[in-house]
């Protein structure tokens, strides 16, 4: 016969609990098993034990008890409906743990006063996690690194299945939100300055492909002075004579690689590839001083774009370049301070890159290619546009012209741009555009003007422009926005942009039909919005960071029927009183972070809807207390 023997683990007891004799502890490696009353208590405190879980029946020998302390232990998943059967509790506190979900703990709690849940890292509230507490119950939050609360907080989850995320909207806050000002902007124009690369690339696109052999291979040679002499394929088991050296060959784009070679100029005949075709060269980063004839007119048809950029390139001479195969030249961060006219008319170029030059003026542009599409001339000295400037392109779907000294925008400025959809004038010194500045732009769908100097604007500047889309003002010189200062926008307007101006108060009739979309004003000194300052019965998405207000005042978003997303994160709201959100019904997002109110008292928050979970961000407060009829008309 075997006997077994089995080692049962100890229950310890805790003698700096057991002292008092007023309840039995079980406490096995750290979690609660089971507590028990010695003497008749209705407090029972448990802080300090170093606890980390708790045993799913642990409070079953004590259901009337009615203050339980649990704070100070190292408490993080407890298990749903552990505190369901003390019905009779009113004060309970978890503070101080490693708690970060709250979901189904609170469950048949009516009768409870006061949750602490203070300094515990819980970053979200999500929808059921505090049902079961009533509107009398306040909820110690102090020390949390909350984000955001849903309003459906306290809503019963066994009622709803709806997911967490609604129409697409998340509880995930936007990274561009956290960004500069203008960064968001700078990366959207270089990414439809690609679009419109690619536009270009794809139009004239060819299937080398087929054409390549198994390991195409290019050899460079050229003098010790920098003088290349050939560019040529190499023959299998060919050895490089002195002066020569492999290049690489990018197949996938058809692109030879010259860049960053010393290469100071060419000699006639150069270019000798016959065995496969290219498609683009990069001849960046040299030390090339002039095009001459050498350079780009012996090129085959094969090749459609040259990359200059990075060079040392100081003039474009007439009636030297001849080519009617290159479809793209880049001339960009070299230093040219003259383009001759009838220096490029002998192409059929439809992109043109000539930013980081020395160029102050426009004289060259009537005798450009007139099927460009693209042209861009930022990072330049220009101080005006003279009318009919751009008048011989009539095909331009792209024109960059930001980072120049431009001071003020004449009166049809962009005569015979028609066609033209996007215009980018950021970063000049634009203090006047006069009223007709625009007036040719009848296909404009995208306009940037930020980082200028402009304070005001006739009421008529934009009304020309029926098919604009994206106003981008971001840091200029306004103060005030009223019907009086500031312009009449397009119905077709979907996405405003005025951040970082210096605006100081919003008053009645601010913006009327436009944008339809998107206005963000952050980053400005709005202390005061008047009743009526919006009627724009289509905005999805209004942003207020950053600014000055003290309060959110339900009547200052009248008129907005269907926003969704209001951000007035980075204020000075120190209070939010009943009445805050009574027009703001349909909101899926409302952020109040980074604002100095310490409290959600009953009724703070009446309005928002509770039924489809809004989500309040709350990030970067110092929120003491919440209530649970913050969201009720309590």
């Amino acid at each position: 016969m075997r006997f077994f023997i089995f080692i049962l683990p100890l229950v310890a007891a805790i003698p700096l609990k057991s002292i008092d004799k007023k309840y039995d502890l079980g406490i096995e490696d750290g979690k609660l098993k089971y507590v028990k009353f010695i003497e008749p208590s209705d407090t029972v405190d448990l802080s300090n034990l170093g606890l980390n879980t708790l045993d799913r029946y642990a409070f079953e020998y004590i259901t009337n008890v009615k203050t339980l302390n649990l704070a100070d232990n190292s408490l993080r998943n407890l298990p749903h409906f552990i505190f369901s059967n003390l019905t009779k509790l009113e004060n309970l506190s978890l503070a101080r743990n490693e708690i970060d979900n709250v979901e189904n703990l609170f469950v048949g709690l009516e009768n409870l006063n006061q949750l602490d849940i203070s300094y515990n890292p819980i970053s979200h509230l999500r929808q059921g996690h505090l049902f079961g507490l009533s509107k009398s119950t306040e909820i110690l939050t102090e020390g949390n690194i909350f984000w955001s609360i849903n309003t459906d907080v306290f809503a019963n989850l066994f009622l709803k299945k709806e997911s967490e995320k609604k129409d697409g909207y998340s509880s995930k806050i936007d990274d561009n939100e956290r960004k500069s000002l203008t960064e968001a902007s700078d990366r959207k124009v270089r990414e439809i300055e690609l679009i419109q690369e690619n536009v270009i690339f794809q139009r004239y696109r060819r299937d080398i492909g087929s054409q390549l052999g198994e390991n195409p291979r290019a050899k460079l040679c050229m003098t010790d002075d920098g003088v290349v002499t050939s560019v040529s394929g190499i023959d299998d088991n060919e050895t490089l004579e002195g002066g020569c050296r492999e290049v690489t060959f990018d197949r996938n784009k058809g692109q030879l690689e010259l860049r960053g070679m010393i290469i100071k100029s060419f000699r006639e005949g150069w270019y000798q590839i016959r065995s496969f075709p290219v498609s683009s060269i990069d001849l960046s980063d040299n030390e090339i001083t002039e095009i001459t004839k050498e350079v780009l007119n012996d090129l085959p048809m094969s090749v459609e774009y040259v990359n200059l950029a990075a060079n040392r390139i100081n003039h474009l001479w007439k009636d030297v370049i001849e080519n009617r195969y290159l479809k793209r030249l880049n001339f960009k961060a070299n230093s040219i301070n003259n383009i001759e006219s009838n220096s490029l008319n002998k192409t059929n170029l439809e992109g043109l890159y000539l930013a980081d030059n020395q160029l102050d003026n426009l004289d060259f542009l009537h005798t450009l290619p007139s099927r460009l599409t693209q042209l861009i001339l930022t990072s330049n000295q220009i101080v005006s546009i003279n009318r009919g400037a751009f008048s011989s392109l009539k095909h331009l779907t792209y024109l960059n012209m930001g980072n120049n000294k431009i001071t003020k925008l004449q009166n049809n400025a962009f005569e015979g741009q028609e066609n033209l959809p996007v215009l980018i004038l950021t970063r000049n010194r634009i203090t006047e555009i006069e009223p007709k500045a625009f007036s040719d732009l009848k296909m404009l769908t995208t306009l940037y003007l930020y980082q200028n100097l402009i304070s005001k604007l006739d009421r008529n500047t934009f009304t020309d422009l029926t098919k604009l889309q994206d106003l981008n003002l971001i840091s200029n010189k306004f103060t005030i926005i009223s019907e009086e200062t500031f312009p009449l926008l397009p119905k077709s307007l979907m996405t405003l942009n005025l951040d970082g101006n210096e605006i100081k108060s919003l008053e009645k009739g601010s913006f009327v039909d436009a944008p339809r979309n998107s206005l963000s004003l952050n980053e400005n000194q709005i202390s005061y919005i008047d009743k009526g300052a919006f009627k724009l019965s289509n905005l999805h998405d209004l942003y207020l960071n950053n600014n000055s207000l003290t309060t959110i005042d339900g009547d200052s978003y009248q008129g907005l029927p269907r926003l969704r997303h209001l951000s007035l994160s980075g204020n000075q709201i120190s209070n939010i009183e009943k009445g805050s959100c009574k027009n703001l019904a349909s909101l899926h997002i409302l952020d109040i972070s980074d604002n100095p109110f310490q409290s959600l008292k009953n009724g703070a928050l009446y309005g928002l809807t509770i039924d489809k979970g809004t989500f309040l961000y709350i990030y970067g407060n110092r929120l003491k207390s919440i209530q649970s009829g913050m969201f009720e008309d309590a």
